[in-house]
């Protein structure tokens, strides 16, 4: 007997704004509910589908010749966000990210470390010298240790990284519909593209920097010279302003829940699941964005030829078809099914081997030297288009004995 196959519905049409206020404030909420309407949406307002569980956006991912990455909503060419490597498929793709991936080899990986730690451990040592102390998680862990590690191995100047978080900011505010917020916010961000602009020439990268290597991979032909620029604008776009925010909602994560920072000093040997599970909670992304190159069916709804696509990212690292309690945050959690917030399949985050290196270095540092975190104000939550993640988390830390 023939299984009965059932034909492919239309893409629910949904009035919710993903980028109206009350959705940046609270996105959560609001792309959790879009997600319950079914896998595929129709966004009724913008024109575009989302792509809203876990198990369809990998599936997607790993569909690169029907999902391509070469175009999205609301993309238009802009000084903040370069098109290599967000917006190629292969061969070009294939170029750029080995490229990226012989500066982040695992020699240069190792040299990071060592730095990383030593950093990460003066940062705290400071902090704790005269005993519990009130911090915020954002500026006085996060961005401090962020804007001084990354940017050292980068071969940056000190003056002037502060505008890194700005021009972070402003790239993951490109994607999406033209408004007085948005313009404001890349108003806020334009002397910050100068001096990215400034310091991405080849002329200023100090010798055995990543931008003098791979600047070198130019001079040796395995890609241009523009190209070469452009990765590492791509790099100063995505590997502060994420990485910030992502250590600052973790810092929040156990705020929240001091019984899971006690279970980490407990047992140590959870710190990498610990992260992972951090940013499975609050992914620093809210979503990514692809076209459909031909009609195709996902999760049994039909998408057309044309389409253009966001991967909603936040929604899906809560999806509860592939977390139990998806909504609480356990640093002992299974996570052998992965999660989707450095993406998926050949356009997973380049740079996240970088990024999970500073986190947990620094999540490791802190397990060694803090006995427990508690609130002692209400966090803020930043507000922006594509970025998630937290401008101000008070917390007091206490130091073991």
């Amino acid at each position: 007997m023939t299984a009965t196959v059932e034909a492919p519905i239309e893409a629910p049409e949904i009035d919710y704004d993903p980028f109206a206020m009350e959705s940046l404030e609270d996105p959560h909420r609001f792309d959790g509910e879009a997600r319950e309407v079914a896998p595929v949406v129709h966004v009724k307002k913008y024109g575009y589908y989302a792509i809203t569980r876990f198990a369809e956006i990998q599936k997607a991912l790993r569909d690169w010749r029907t999902f391509s990455s070469t175009d999205r909503p609301f993309y238009a060419p802009s000084p903040f966000r370069p098109r290599t490597l967000i917006l190629e498929d292969p061969p070009e793709h294939t170029a750029s990210k080995n490229a990226v991936l012989s500066v982040f080899s695992k020699e240069n990986l190792a040299a990071f470390e060592v730095h990383f730690r030593a950093e990460a451990e003066r940062i705290l040592d400071e902090l704790l010298a005269d005993g519990p102390v009130e911090v915020d998680g954002f500026q006085d862990i996060a961005a401090r240790y962020v804007l001084k590690v990354f940017p050292d191995v980068l071969g940056l100047p000190e003056e002037g990284r502060e505008l890194l978080l700005k021009f972070g900011d402003g790239v993951f505010n490109t994607f999406g519909p033209p408004s007085d917020f948005q313009a404001a916010k890349l108003a806020r961000a334009s002397e910050a593209q100068e001096w990215v602009e400034n310091n991405t020439a080849r002329e200023v990268q100090a010798e055995g920097g990543i931008g003098w290597q791979l600047y070198a991979m130019a001079d040796e032909g395995k890609i241009s010279e523009h190209t070469a620029q452009q990765i590492l604008k791509s790099i100063f776009a995505a590997g502060f302003d994420t990485t910030t925010a992502s250590i600052a909602s973790m810092m929040r994560a156990f705020g929240d829940n001091p019984g899971e920072w006690e279970k980490l000093v407990a047992d140590p040997g959870l710190v990498e699941n610990a992260w992972e599970e951090a940013i499975r909670y609050y992914p620093a992304s809210r979503y990514g964005g692809r076209w459909a190159n031909k009609e195709t069916v996902l999760g049994g709804v039909r998408i057309p030829e044309g389409a253009k696509i966001l991967t909603m990212w936040l929604g899906a690292g809560r999806d509860p078809r592939q977390y139990t309690n998806p909504d609480e945050f356990h640093v002992d959690r299974d996570l052998k099914g992965g999660h989707l917030s450095f993406g998926f399949g050949i356009h997973t985050c380049a740079g996240n081997l970088v990024a999970r290196l500073e986190a947990r270095t620094l999540l490791r540092a802190m397990v060694e030297r803090i006995a427990t975190i508690e609130l002692v104000g209400e966090p803020r939550q930043a507000v922006n288009y594509q970025a998630f993640g937290h401008e101000y988390v008070p917390v007091r830390l206490t130091p073991k004995a």
